[in-house]
């Protein structure tokens, strides 16, 4: 049923939201095509939160604070001086900052025993107040004026970004032990220490890599923004989960592929796309009694809700 469902909705997405994005019958080929750069510069960052977050919830687990890392890497990045010496001085730290978030998460989860749904919604707050407190409430954008900084933010750097991540990395994790592993701790956490796989230890693995995948996410944000502040991808968490459920990766773990994620990414881009360019039209507005771009969470709500939906329909499960 996913396989036609999925592929179903993208369409419909496109079809009803691209006109608002500027897509027209004529010059339809530039048009679509300005479309679609906006939209692989806007997934981009998105789809490598969305690899971490499918792991994360292959594992049993849930990352809720992946957006409040994303921006506070964001901040520490932008507190360094711009310039040739930004790529061996922030960079290296913000790869060890995001590392390190992720593994904080994971420490709570593995070695406290906290569940992963407490754990990361303290880190969420916790995280996005230390951003306040690197800012001090100022915006800072000095990622413009690094060499070739920039570049990772349009769509030839980004998606070659991506790429590697997604098809090196899902590449050598689709054939992996560790994902045999992680698989196995998700649908029988019991049964996994019974096989002698170190759980605790992979559980911190998996939100250490969350971590890292935040931080190549701020490097994508920061390169095609160009600043960063306290209120950074707010709700960005909501997107990513939303996308990686649509993928069929289950909740409650053991299940769930990198391909499908990608997938639901695009559906989750193309609807917020669309609603942003339908809030900005002052002809849609005026004829709404509501702001069009508050659509977003309520489809966004629903989506979350429908994925669920047929990720129970096809494992055969009935809710309790």
């Amino acid at each position: 049923m996913r396989r036609i469902a999925l592929p179903l909705l993208l369409v419909l997405e496109v079809a009803v939201l691209a006109p608002l994005s500027g897509v027209r019958s004529t010059h339809f080929l530039s048009t679509f095509g300005a479309y679609a750069n906006d939209l692989s510069i806007q997934a981009a960052p998105i789809l490598l939160l969305a690899f971490g977050m499918t792991i994360v919830l292959i594992s049993g687990g849930i990352d809720l604070s992946v957006a409040s890392m994303t921006a506070l890497v964001a901040c520490v990045l932008s507190k360094f001086e711009p310039g040739p010496q930004f790529w061996v001085t922030a960079i290296p730290l913000g790869l060890v900052l995001g590392a390190g978030l992720g593994l904080a998460n994971g420490l709570l989860v593995a070695a406290c025993d906290v569940p992963p749904i407490i754990a990361t919604l303290g880190t969420l707050f916790l995280y996005r107040g230390l951003c306040e407190a690197v800012l001090k409430g100022a915006k800072y954008n000095p990622f413009f004026d690094v060499p070739g900084y920039s570049r990772l933010g349009e769509l030839p750097g980004a998606l070659i970004l991506v790429g590697v991540v997604l098809i090196v990395g899902g590449a050598w994790f689709r054939g992996s032990r560790w994902r045999r592993e992680i698989l196995m701790i998700g649908g029988n956490r019991v049964a996994a220490r019974y096989a002698a796989i170190p759980v605790g230890r992979r559980l911190v693995e998996v939100y250490t890599l969350s971590g890292v995948l935040a931080f190549l996410a701020a490097v994508c944000f920061t390169a095609h923004d160009g600043s960063a502040s306290q209120a950074s991808y707010m709700g960005l968490e909501l997107q990513v989960i939303v996308a990686v459920v649509l993928g069929g990766t289950a909740v409650t773990g053991g299940r769930g592929t990198i391909i499908g994620s990608v997938l639901g990414v695009l559906l989750v881009a193309v609807l917020v796309e669309g609603l942003q360019a339908g809030g900005s039209s002052f002809w849609i507005q005026d004829r709404l009694p509501f702001k069009f771009g508050n659509l977003r969470f309520v489809l966004l709500g629903a989506l979350l809700v429908f994925g669920v939906w047929l990720n129970t329909r096809r494992s055969g499960e009935r809710p309790v």
